[in-house]
């Protein structure tokens, strides 16, 4: 098989577990916890891992807000594309949605304060998303053409270029965003509360988890079945 067909192939087994694989990052997480951190650097570094992955989900709702139905979804079972998307931050960017990606995985690991495991992680995510990226090209290429060459030749594929902006011309779709992303924003506030709870735990500091992020947890917890709840019967 040659490279080009590996490369494919494999992109394309990643894009179907992508929603799962990503949980091979949690141990190496895990284990950052560990690192000895003064409180108030814990503090800090919990303000600005919130923030970078909060950026992360902010990406990825401009994105979907915005583009054409049955494009840039979460399916799983193949490659979707009624259109090519090309307007607002697909004319800066190739893939935003696993830019999003990137800052939401990422403010965890910042919060660990453990540059090993920041390294590690941004490795792994580079071969772990090159290969789903390659395979998702290749699939715009066969279907898109010429089209597609034309705007993946001056459109970057991970790093944006602002300077290429072009407005959107649909609407935004405030239904759209909750129901699709509802897991994403959900899950920052579930996957910090349970970071901090480990760490916590492990320095045996009491309470594990303060009354404001007890109280938040909790809204986190309602807010998600509600809308899961509302998914399933709508």
């Amino acid at each position: 098989m040659s490279l080009i067909n590996e490369f494919e192939t494999s992109g394309n087994w990643l894009f179907k577990y992508r929603s799962y694989l990503p949980i091979i990052i949690f141990p190496l997480l895990f284990y950052s916890l560990i690192t000895p951190l003064s409180s108030s650097t814990i503090n800090i570094l919990l303000i600005i891992g919130l923030s970078i992955s909060y950026i992360g989900e902010s990406i990825r709702i401009y994105t979907i807000a915005f583009v054409s139905s049955g494009t840039s979804g979460r399916n799983t079972n193949e490659q979707i594309a009624s259109s090519l998307n090309k307007k607002g931050i697909y004319s800066i960017v190739r893939h935003p949605l696993y830019l999003g990606n990137f800052f939401i995985f990422l403010g965890p690991f910042i919060y660990t304060g453990n540059i090993f495991s920041i390294t590690i992680f941004i490795l792994m995510f580079c071969i772990y998303y090159e290969r789903i990226m390659f395979a998702e090209e290749a699939f715009l290429y066969k279907k898109f053409g010429s089209e597609f060459i034309e705007w993946s030749s001056k459109t970057p594929p991970f790093i944006p270029n602002i300077t290429l902006y072009s407005g959107n011309k649909s609407n935004y779709k405030i239904k759209k965003i909750i129901l699709q992303e509802y897991p994403g924003i959900c899950g920052i506030i579930a996957i910090f509360t349970t970071i901090i709870a480990l760490r916590n735990y492990y320095y045996k500091l009491n309470p594990i988890l303060s009354d404001y992020w007890q109280i938040l947890f909790l809204i986190n917890v309602i807010i998600f079945i509600s809308i899961r709840t509302f998914k399933k019967i709508n």
